[in-house]
């Protein structure tokens, strides 16, 4: 194993935090400091049967909820395992280096108060910060911490029992929206649930670091407003991926005003939708786009088998099931390949004379809850080429009948053992998402049968599954390790930026194998003395490093083929630009031959961004710039594979393959373009700020950089 693979696996939490996080979340006691605040965690400890030793401290009091108050923390019996902290934020300060200074494990902190208020609370966030040392800090500005393992829960809401200890970690920075999280009605299982507030100290890629090596966690799920620290959260998401866990995102934030709203509640940067959409990509991290959404995916992640593909098999009584089925399937990805003429053969006989046999499969309302005929048209279907089924059904209310639920558990029985049978994963995937009873999921998870709530929902996060799946056997087939993944480490810049210009940018980016024109630098004599004719037509334009954007100073002349002509235009531009840029002294211009019209034209670029480091940005040039905006992000570094998925994933893509008639462009020399340029950025990541490449023109076996401009500090 290489070094940069095992920096992949290890982990970034030292042994003092990662010992604190075991206490947190496996405590022997617990201390709650506080009043009317910890009434309602202490209400749960009794409620969920916390087997710990309980302490209390309130100087005030004698007894809250029937436990004995202790007067101050130096009171206690014992260093606790973690702590309950329900006081307000400058106490809060004090006790957390006080518990520091204790030896106690790890701390909740509820107060608000912190950096999310700004300046005011910045300098409170730096003593919180130097107080805690090495303890594992939830908060501040957070809601608690609902332990379904142990019971032993710091949270000050109610909370619904779950019957399972294993499941689903979930870390969010919305108190509220955990609150939301524990009171599904879908059956998800959790393991813990913790509402991380501010991430003063720990922070997403803390909890992720952690939490990927505990037995009880199948899946982690993050509802997530920003990151603090995208290095160390990709670290973190490799080391989860390398081990095969998943990690799921629901994020807010996403439009202008939730960034803004974001900003004001945890201090977060919500930062620019594409470039986490491109970070999760990278990473193989799942994102979600809803909150139901994100549910339906922790379940499926943590009780559904591996699916070997996308190949679905559907089943309904119903056209218009049928019909929803297809449309929703198809929409998120899955295939629904036809059954072959063998199957067709045996399912035949099975159904009605006017029934028909296909994917999806109506086996009609006449064979509603036929368990005995339903079995073995589900598993030929099944033990064909398909990876997954799908059933689709509602259960009626409970106030409809009872004897109305005997149908549905029947063909839910059918289902359940045609996978058993076929050794694929079964879904029952409900029209309304909220018509599967809990009695109904809990029976029906017992049956080896995972029940989605929401035909939408349900396509989508088994499409979601299956590429989940099929990127840990590639990761497992590459044998290259997952280091070359990292994010390039781009670190500030100092001090302001200037602009290279455009002979010394293409010079610099030409030295990486970018193809640039031929051109030529002349001053304004070296004009004269050029032939009267030109063999081919040229481009003249400007040459000066603070005239970044040429065409807004009058600093561009085309198809210009005499010595007069170029004296000309030389003489218009030295006179636009003392016009709209009297600082600049003009003395050298750029003569490069014109282009042939190309098949299109790209527009690539990099951008330094204070989040996420070097970004490269590949996107349809031309007038599609601004029309279409029509551009794909990708972190550097970058692989070939990612650029030609960032070129074939361009709306525009169509006209480099062959769109109209028009010849179809070979990739290879455009993939070798663009990745000179994302080789010229991590070369120059110590002081690149800015570049661009605009046009990039693409050709039927070429393309060549028409323009560049380089930003450094």
């Amino acid at each position: 194993m290489s070094t940069s693979e095992r920096t992949i696996l290890a982990s970034r939490l030292s042994d003092a935090r990662r010992e604190s996080f075991h206490r947190l979340l496996a405590p022997r006691h617990i201390a709650f400091v506080g009043g009317r605040q910890v009434e309602g965690t202490l209400r749960n400890i009794s409620r969920h049967k916390f087997e710990g030793e309980v302490y209390v401290v309130n100087p005030g009091r004698s007894e809250i909820a029937g436990y004995k108050c202790y007067r101050n923390l130096a009171d206690l019996p014992v260093a606790p395992d973690a702590t309950y902290l329900g006081v307000n934020a400058d106490i809060t300060v004090k006790a957390v280096g006080e518990l520091n200074r204790m030896g106690a494990g790890g701390v909740i902190c509820y107060a608000s108060g912190f950096s999310e208020i700004g300046e005011a609370g910045a300098e409170r966030n730096r003593l919180l910060i130097e107080a805690s040392g090495e303890m594992a800090v939830v908060g501040p500005n957070c809601y608690g911490l609902v332990n379904y393992v142990t019971h032993g829960s710091m949270w000050p809401s109610g909370y619904q029992p779950l019957s399972t200890k294993r499941g689903a970690a979930v870390i969010g920075q919305s108190g509220n929206v955990c609150i939301h999280l524990t009171s599904n009605q879908r059956s998800v299982p959790f393991s813990y649930l913790i509402s991380a507030g501010n991430q003063a100290i720990l922070g997403f890629e803390d909890y992720i670091d952690y939490l990927v090596d505990d037995p009880n966690v199948s899946s982690i799920g993050l509802f997530m407003e920003g990151i603090r620290d995208i290095e160390g959260f990709s670290q973190a998401c490799l080391r989860a991926r390398a081990k095969g866990m998943p990690v799921i995102v629901c994020r807010s934030g996403r439009s202008e005003l939730g960034a803004a709203m974001a900003a004001s509640h945890t201090s977060s940067l919500a930062g620019q939708n594409e470039y986490y959409d491109a970070l999760f990509a990278r990473l193989g991290v799942i994102a979600t786009d809803t909150v139901p959404q994100f549910l339906e995916m922790l379940k499926i992640a943590s009780v559904a088998p591996s699916l070997a593909g996308k190949r679905i098999a559907v089943f309904s009584s119903s056209g218009g099931d049928n019909g929803l089925a297809a449309d929703y399937c198809s929409f998120a990805g899955l295939e629904l390949p036809q059954p072959t003429k063998a199957q067709i053969d045996v399912i035949k006989p099975l159904l009605p004379d006017f029934g028909h046999v296909s994917n999806p499969l109506d086996f009609t309302a006449g064979y509603w809850g036929n368990e005995e005929l339903l079995t073995p048209m589900f598993t030929t279907m099944l033990e064909g080429g398909y990876d997954s089924g799908l059933m689709v059904m509602d259960h009626p209310s409970p106030k409809v009948s009872e004897d109305s639920s005997e149908p549905i558990l029947a063909m839910i029985r059918a289902l359940a053992a045609a996978g058993r049978a076929s050794g694929k994963a079964v879904f029952m995937g409900s029209v309304n998402p909220e018509s599967i009873p809990e009695g109904v999921r809990e029976w029906m998870l017992g049956q080896g049968v995972v029940p989605l709530q929401g035909l939408h929902d349900a396509a989508k996060v088994i499409a979601l599954w299956a590429e989940h799946c099929e990127r840990l056997r590639r990761d497992a087939a590459s044998g290259h390790g997952l280091a070359g993944l990292a994010l390039l480490h781009a670190a500030p810049l100092v001090g302001g930026n200037r602009t290279i210009n455009e002979n010394e940018s293409k010079r610099r980016l030409a030295a990486h194998g970018l193809p640039v024109p031929d051109g030529r630098v002349l001053a304004r004599a070296e004009i004269d003395a050029l032939p009267e004719m030109l063999d081919a037509p040229i481009v003249l334009k400007v040459l000066h490093d603070e005239l970044a954007h040429k065409t807004e100073v009058g600093g561009v002349a085309l198809n210009l083929r005499s010595r007069a002509e170029i004296r000309a235009a030389a003489d218009r531009m030295a006179k636009s630009v003392r016009r709209h840029a009297p600082g600049v002294v003009l003395e050298k211009f750029l003569m490069e031959p014109m282009q042939a019209p190309p098949l299109a034209e790209l527009i690539v670029g990099v951008k330094r961004d204070p989040l996420f480091g070097m970004v490269l940005v590949v996107g349809a040039g031309g007038i599609f710039v601004e029309l279409l905006k029509d551009a794909r992000p990708l972190l550097l570094p970058v692989s070939r594979g990612d650029v030609e998925a960032a070129l074939r994933g361009l709306k525009t893509f169509p006209l480099l393959d062959g769109f109209r008639g028009k010849p179809r462009a070979n990739l290879e020399p455009v993939i070798d373009a663009i990745m000179a340029i994302a080789g010229y950025a991590e070369t120059a990541v110590g002081t690149l700020s800015e570049l661009d490449v605009n046009p990039l023109m693409v050709y039927e076996n070429g393309a060549v950089a028409v323009d560049a401009l380089i930003v450094e500090a």
